[in-house]
């Protein structure tokens, strides 16, 4: 199994909670990796309202609370909550991260540093995971070059987990579930060096 010692979380909402729930029950509950031994950061700056209740790993007791925070309570210690939008000057710090957010920015600063071989410093691999309504979308560091830059979006947008016409009428999806369990899974193949495609991608 690889061994690593930082691992940030960017992103708590509609996938990156998901993902948290996963991590703590797959490394701490069932022992399939040291997540104990680790420092593992979750970056959100936002915080819970009626809204996410619908698509998001939160109950009504956590409105008006900060994301981060109550994955930090909900974790007992092994989460650590950091209550601002990651950067791309926070890369340098992780040996992988895990890209839960719904900005186009910052995928393309996140694929560019990792493209630009000189500025990865101890960055060993990186999860994208996507979804949009009943669209899903996954890809990793490991992708060949002409793939990770032909899915860098030049547009800075935000598009969230649900079109405003499905929140407009509480129509959910399971599709950040589904996400958070294959950015879980590639996680673990790239823990046991197991192979993961290089783009997958469900509709």
């Amino acid at each position: 199994m690889k061994e690593i010692k930082k691992l940030a979380i960017a992103g708590a909402g509609g996938i990156g909670g998901f993902v948290v729930e996963n991590l703590l029950n797959y490394g701490y509950e069932r022992n399939q990796f040291p997540i104990t031994t680790w420092q593992v950061d979750l970056f959100d700056n936002d915080t819970i309202d009626k809204g996410n209740l619908l698509h998001q790993n939160f109950t009504v007791d956590d409105l008006g609370k900060s994301k981060a925070k109550v994955f930090e309570e909900r974790s007992c210690g092994v989460i650590t909550a950091v209550d601002r939008f990651m950067t791309k000057d926070d890369f340098k710090n992780y040996d992988v991260i895990l890209c839960c957010v719904d900005s186009s920015e910052f995928r393309r600063e996140l694929y560019t540093f990792w493209l630009d071989g000189k500025k990865k410093g101890s960055l060993k691999y990186f999860i994208d995971g996507r979804c949009s309504s009943r669209n899903i979308v996954l890809m990793h560091s490991e992708a060949d070059e002409a793939m990770l830059r032909n899915n860098i979006v030049n547009e800075d947008v935000r598009t969230g987990c649900l079109r405003q016409f499905e929140k407009d009428n509480n129509i959910s999806h399971v599709t950040p579930r589904i996400i958070a369990g294959m950015v879980t899974q590639c996680f673990m193949n790239w823990l046991r060096d197991e192979t993961t495609a290089a783009r997958v991608t469900r509709i």
